[in-house]
């Protein structure tokens, strides 16, 4: 259901300026599952927008996935755009299922009461009940009314269903306007399922969202709200995040000026560019070292016999997934012998009876000779070969007597 004929706009956070975070929708396909991403504010007059996500959604089915994994990091928006985001989930996937970030406020809490949900352990909730600003004549404002009611019963069921409580008890929740909840409120309430064992990094867009929407620990006068009359026209004054607050935002005094915001801005930019390069240098260099020491263990391998050209690759490839059972399972084995030495020759004395290490002691070299395999000596001279050369000497000192 789309509202592009709807004489207002029905808003999740009436603090929250869709222009100072557009929304930003991106779909990536991994294995077999969508990776979806709805960061920033949710309006239908974004560039990003359900029209384009579906044209992604159609894009990756076609190479097959068939399941989505949605990330949200939102404060919320038009609720309409939001429901249109969800049925494009619903109606294309056979499996979805949620993670939030830093933020999950508003029409951003719609989804997560949709199916499994997991969190960061500093996720932020807010719910309240959708709001509207009506305009036109008596009868467009009575119309409009009765969809903020409409969407007001659709959220108070749905989160009724999905925290199993009664929807008067949403009702005693929301009463008051906002209500934040932490990850840990959040998931006893049953909003959210699990909580990961890590933060979410906020940064910089994150905390105008959070600035915003007036969370806890972020409050701030928030700026004026004007709905944009088209996609390429703004008004400034309205668009752009008071001074003061975004100077606090970026860790300057209040009374910073527009040039030091923007340099702090650029700066931000520079060390951001800066990091990523670290970070890939640093990756790199890692993967030669990974690479190095792999090579290094099993070339020590091969010299003590323990591999060969022949099964070195497949212990190159467990070696590049778990380094220390590589090493544990090389460092277990013992030296190939080749398949001769392996076998326990059946010797016989030269009387014929079986031979054994024992009975083998006062052997000459001529009983070696004698005996029915040939392996036997080339065994003895190997392990004892100054005992071999005497038995030799004496042998044909003997005869030449």
């Amino acid at each position: 259901m789309k509202n592009r004929n709807v004489p207002f706009m029905i808003i999740a956070s009436i603090y929250a300026s869709a222009t100072d975070v557009p929304l930003e929708i991106t779909a990536k396909k991994v294995d077999d599952t969508a990776h979806i991403s709805i960061k920033g504010f949710i309006y239908n007059w974004s560039k990003a927008s359900s029209t384009e996500l579906d044209r992604q959604i159609q894009q990756l089915k076609s190479k097959g996935a068939i399941k989505a994994a949605v990330y949200i990091n939102t404060g919320g928006g038009d609720c309409f755009e939001a429901e249109e985001i969800w049925n494009l989930i619903e109606d294309n996937f056979e499996e979805y299922k949620f993670r939030v970030g830093a933020l999950a406020a508003s029409a951003g809490t719609y989804f997560l009461t949709k199916g499994h949900v997991t969190c960061k352990r500093n996720s932020k909730f807010m719910i309240h009940k959708p709001m509207g600003r009506p305009e036109g004549n008596e009868d467009q404002i009575e119309s409009g009314l009765k969809l903020v009611k409409e969407m007001t019963n659709t959220y108070r069921t749905a989160y009724a269903t999905k925290m199993d409580i009664s929807e008067d008890e949403v009702d005693k929740l929301w009463s008051k306007g906002d209500y934040w909840m932490s990850a840990a409120e959040a998931k006893k309430k049953g909003l959210v399922d699990v909580i990961e064992d890590q933060d979410e990094v906020i940064d910089a867009t994150t905390k105008l969202q959070l600035v915003a929407c007036g969370a806890p620990g972020f409050e701030s006068e928030p700026p004026p709200i004007t709905t944009p009359t088209s996609k390429t026209t703004k008004n400034k004054s309205n668009t752009r995040m008071e001074l003061p607050i975004l100077a606090a935002t970026l860790g300057l005094p209040p009374e910073a000026t527009q040039a030091e915001v923007d340099a702090k801005l650029t700066a931000l930019k520079a060390d951001s560019a800066l990091l990523e390069t670290l970070k890939t240098q640093n990756e790199q260099k890692e993967k030669q070292e990974k690479e190095a020491k792999i090579k290094a263990m099993l070339d020590k391998a091969e010299q003590d016999k323990k591999i060969d050209a022949t099964t070195r690759a497949s212990f190159e490839t467990l070696a590049s997934s778990d380094y220390e059972s590589c090493k544990t399972v090389l460092d277990s084995m013992k030296p190939l012998e080749a398949a001769s030495k392996q076998i326990t020759p059946k010797a016989t004395n030269p009387d014929g009876a079986p031979s054994t290490a024992t009975n083998r002691d006062n052997w000459t070299f001529e009983d070696y000779q004698k005996c029915d395999d040939p392996s036997v000596w080339d065994t003895f001279e190997e392990q004892n070969p100054e005992k071999a050369a005497a038995l030799i000497e004496a042998h044909y000192s003997r005869n030449e007597e």
